[in-house]
């Protein structure tokens, strides 16, 4: 913790701090680690020179700045002096415990401990801004560890001499490995490709048997089954290894990280043991498929990552695409699964490629029928247990994490490369470096895993970030801590004389409104029994539990509220002058509903942004003026009509209007109907004014035809008159004697025709009789 000179600062807190504010000791150390660095009033004083006005922004300039928070510190009252290096503000006349300035702590719990191979088990750290803060992580391999081996085998035919091998390696594995372990237990998988086309032949004659045009008898291809439990029993594996058939496909590559996915995740049907060594061997002699391919068969679907298995078969081939490469490392990490690539022919070096994308995996090459398989098994899990390295998971926004590792030779080296050729009797150190740039706007506590690459151990860092002083805090802390770890009063609590830090000790309850309803309504995290709700691009969410936000309200023309109010818990509040569920209507727009006779909408609807919505199914028209089924109104009311206006009327009448009528608080809508009975106009008026008009009309063209057919007999007769008198003598016989003499025709009798029919020949007499027929 001690290798640099701001190492040493951060350290002092820890070793000196006994309170928040802390007494004079540390603050004199803080004082010389300021000498140290040559910090003062020169130019390289930031804390000074940034005129901070507020405590919390003081601290966010670095980690050497405080803040005073004596009342009568300088005369002039200025603000922005409060800020400054500690020994700055000693000297200027601030007392020791007026100075805010939290500190950095490493605390490593002693109790509890229950891991083995990877310590500590739990770090809590408080960090400030700028800061960094150290430990270290050790890991020790166990000898003897617990081995679970499962073997995922490509059953596709190329593979066939491979599968003949394993019937034999059982018994011979397992006394090999009895140099590693006492605990072994071996599984068996089989897999070959998703069952659609164009990775299988779908022909009919083919699809039970894919291997029928090479007289071989194939099972049934098949995306992933799980076939044997890991088990002790040797025997079993042999059994189930020798009873393993072949199948087929048509493509080249096959679903390996299909199986390999399933055969991580489904832990409870593998039988994964969380004390043992997790090694998962792949067999096979081709690539395998990757994302974006499950597209040629037309599966969208993204993989989930989650077990699919049903009787042992993985029942998902063929509706989820197969994992992508970080998908799938991911879940071989998160299961603590080491992968054996066991690869035979060219194909090798493909997987071989794969191996910095794949953490915790080794590739080894198969010698013709697998000569070499028990040895490829011995070896690669030699190198995998020799290997130790880590990665942080569950990154921490603003948190950076520098892991160095420092192997058992000295060598030193990043730790996602780790320590090679480790054995039982090594520990490898990690030097572990936190550093929170800034606050994250969020505040609170949050946690990060350190993971070691095989192992199932893992050491969670809880990071606590001191962004605030006690000053500007209005909660007082619950106890006072005896021990010499400082506590933030805003998040911890203090029971039995020992300061906790587990998160998980502040009820969540007081972040829900109901029992039944998420914590913070699923929009935000619980921190010390407070929601601290999402920050989000839609907008603002806010609410004791996260239930309110400003962009869930009805929008209008692209506006919410139609930009003419606010968003409070769903609903438009609108801005005085506009109404409406969107805000979207002048408040004045009602003037616009009113009929002639002062009514809106007619008594019949609501006014809605100036238009009328008739409530009343039988009205119609933009007042709602128009009903045409309010004749039986009248019809039912008419008898009560005088009801209103009881003057002169007789003893029987107002009887009736006792009995059979409505009270007189409803009499009056019984006026304002049939006041439109006697103010509409009647139907059967209407009825002999249109029939009368239409009468009027047809008449009126009869007689303008019958004028037109007289006029133009009139001017025919005329022009006969005309030509009589004007043709010649000798025509005027001729025209007497044509109109009153009949004059009839008639046909003489023809000459008969004298003729030898017998010396004519065919086509003469056919001539003939002709003419004969046609001149008659």
């Amino acid at each position: 913790m001690c290798g640099s000179a701001l190492a040493f600062f951060t350290a002092v807190p820890a070793c000196l701090q006994k309170d928040r504010r802390g007494p004079a000791s540390f603050f004199w150390a803080a004082w010389v680690f300021s000498l140290v660095l040559g910090l003062g009033q020169g130019e390289d004083n930031r804390c000074a020179s940034s005129n901070a006005a507020s405590c919390a922004r003081c601290l966010a300039l670095g980690p050497e700045c405080g803040w005073c928070v004596q009342e009568d510190f300088i005369s002039d009252g200025s603000r922005s002096e409060r800020c400054d290096i500690v020994s700055n503000l000693i000297s200027k006349g601030c007392s020791v415990d007026s100075i805010e300035y939290p500190s950095v702590h490493v605390t490593i719990p002693t109790e509890n401990e229950v891991n083995t191979q990877v310590t500590p088990g739990e770090v809590s750290i408080q960090l400030r801004p700028g800061a960094e803060a150290n430990f270290m992580l050790r890991i020790h391999p166990l000898k003897k560890y617990p081995v679970d081996l499962y073997y995922l085998v490509d059953v596709s035919a190329s593979m066939h001499n491979n599968i003949e091998k394993l019937n034999f390696i059982g018994n011979d594995l397992s006394r090999k490995m009895q140099f590693f372990t006492t605990d072994f237990r071996l599984g068996f998988g089989s897999y070959v490709d998703k069952t659609v086309s164009p990775y299988i032949s779908i022909h009919p004659e083919r699809i039970h048997n894919q291997c029928s045009d090479y007289n071989l008898d194939c099972i049934p291809p098949h995306g992933y089954i799980h076939v044997l439990s890991l088990t002790e029993n040797i025997t079993d594996f042999e059994k189930v290894v020798h009873s393993q058939k072949i199948s087929g496909n048509i493509d080249t590559p096959e679903g390996s990280f299909d199986a390999m996915l399933q055969a991580a995740v489904c832990e409870s049907h593998i039988g994964w043991r969380k004390e043992a060594k997790r090694l998962l061997l792949v067999m096979t002699d081709q690539t395998s498929h990757l994302a974006l391919d499950s597209k040629l068969a037309g599966i969208v679907v993204p993989n989930d990552g989650n077990c699919h298995l049903k009787n042992n078969v993985y029942v998902k081939s063929t509706t989820m695409e197969h994992p992508s490469l970080g998908q799938l490392s991911e879940k071989l990490i998160d299961n603590n699964i080491n992968v054996i690539f066991a690869v035979q022919g060219q194909q090798f070096y493909w997987y071989k490629d794969l191996l910095p994308l794949l953490p915790g995996t080794v590739a080894g090459e198969i010698k013709a029928k697998s000569a070499n398989l028990n040895n490829l098994v011995v070896e690669a899990y030699k190198k995998l247990i020799s290997e130790v390295k880590v990665q942080v998971e569950n990154q921490v926004q603003g948190i950076y994490f520098n892991i160095t590792a420092i192997c058992p030779d000295g060598s030193r080296k990043p730790g996602m490369d780790g320590c090679r050729n480790v054995t039982s009797n090594d520990e490898v150190l990690f030097n572990v470096t936190v550093t929170m740039k800034k606050c994250d706007v969020t505040g609170g506590k949050s946690y990060a895993i350190i993971k070691p690459i095989g192992f199932n151990e893992t050491t969670k860092i809880h990071i606590h970030r001191n962004c605030s002083c006690q000053c500007e805090d209005n909660r007082e802390p619950k106890g006072k801590c005896v021990d010499e770890t400082l506590l933030d009063s805003k998040c911890f609590q203090c029971e039995e004389n020992k300061c906790h830090f587990d998160e998980d000790q502040f009820s969540s309850e007081s972040c829900k409104s109901h029992e039944d309803q998420p914590v913070c309504s699923g929009r935000g995290v619980c921190v010390c029994g407070k929601c601290l709700c999402d920050k989000i691009k839609l907008g603002k969410v806010y609410g004791k539990y996260c239930e309110m936000d400003d962009f869930s309200c009805p929008y209008h023309h692209g506006n919410l509220c139609a930009g003419h109010g606010e968003c409070e818990a769903g609903k438009c509040q609108c801005f005085s002058g506009w109404e409406g569920d969107r805000c979207q209507c002048p408040s004045a727009s009602v003037q616009h509903c009113v009929n002639s006779q002062g009514q809106v909408c007619s008594g019949r609807g609501t006014c809605v942004c100036g238009r009328c919505k008739c409530t009343d199914p039988r009205s119609i028209g933009r007042f709602c003026e128009h009903c045409p089924t309010c004749h039986e109104a009248c019809k039912e009311n008419w008898n009560c009509v005088q009801c209103p206006h009881p003057h002169n009327l007789s003893q029987a009448i107002l009887d009736q209007c006792k009995t059979s009528c409505a009270p007189m608080e409803q009499q009056q809508h019984f006026v304002d109907q049939t006041s439109e009975c006697f103010s509409s106009p009647s139907y059967l008026r209407i009825f002999f004014i249109i029939f009368i008009v239409t009468f009027l009309i047809g008449l009126l063209k009869v007689l303008i035809i019958r004028q037109v057919i007289l006029q133009w007999n009139n001017n025919r007769t005329k022009s006969s008159s005309d030509y009589r008198v004007s043709a010649p003598k000798k025509d005027k016989l001729i025209l007497q004697g044509v109109c009153t003499r009949a004059v009839t025709y008639r046909r003489e009798k023809p000459e008969e025709i004298k003729m030898d029919i017998s010396k004519l020949n065919a086509h003469e007499t056919f001539s003939t009789l002709k003419y004969q027929i046609f001149a008659f």
